[in-house]
């Protein structure tokens, strides 16, 4: 796996978009036969999340993740299947977990805190290639559609932390499938 280049982001990008609403339809369910856990988190978990603070949001967010889906799948081939790994979606859960814990019941985070959970959850771990154009695509989408919208900072940064979470997850999926 490497770091999709600009060309490369784009044409995934425009595949993304040419897609039809029958076409979509099989590979959301193909996704959901090949990694049932990662499809309900990112389909259904994040979005529920976010919708507690806008649901117009929510279904913003799932579109995204649907091209992050369509890139990956342009870009590096068809939904990995770990038939022999069925922890793999709770290793991915513990690992963010673990980033995650210190805000966990507490009420105030001071803004040193607050800044070092967030560089540590935005560093990639050893070996692992972020993909900084696809991110900053996604969070620029978020930023114009909020533009046109009332969504709340709290909404926005959530989301784009989830659509991070997503391009990692993503990452460690096919980046995993290799190794398998």
């Amino acid at each position: 796996m490497h770091e999709l280049i600009e060309g490369e982001l784009y044409q995934a990008l425009e595949y993304a978009k040419t897609i039809d609403q029958h076409q979509g339809q099989r590979i959301i369910i193909q996704f959901e036969i090949d990694q049932p856990l990662l499809s309900q988190t990112i389909f259904n978990a994040f979005p529920s999340m976010i919708a507690e603070h806008s649901e117009e949001l929510s279904h913003f967010f799932m579109d995204l993740c649907f091209e992050i889906l369509c890139v990956y799948q342009k870009a590096f081939g068809s939904t990995p299947r770990f038939k022999d790994d069925p922890t793999w979606m709770e290793r991915q859960a513990l690992s963010f977990d673990e980033i995650l814990q210190p805000m966990a019941g507490k009420k105030r985070i001071d803004a040193k805190q607050s800044n070092k959970m967030k560089q540590r959850f935005y560093q990639p771990n050893e070996g692992e290639i972020i993909q900084n154009g696809l991110v900053q695509f996604l969070n620029d989408s978020i930023d114009d559609d909020a533009e046109g919208n009332n969504y709340s900072k709290p909404a926005i940064e959530l989301s784009k932390a989830m659509l991070f979470v997503t391009v990692r997850l993503f990452n460690s999926l096919y980046t995993d499938s290799i190794r398998h």
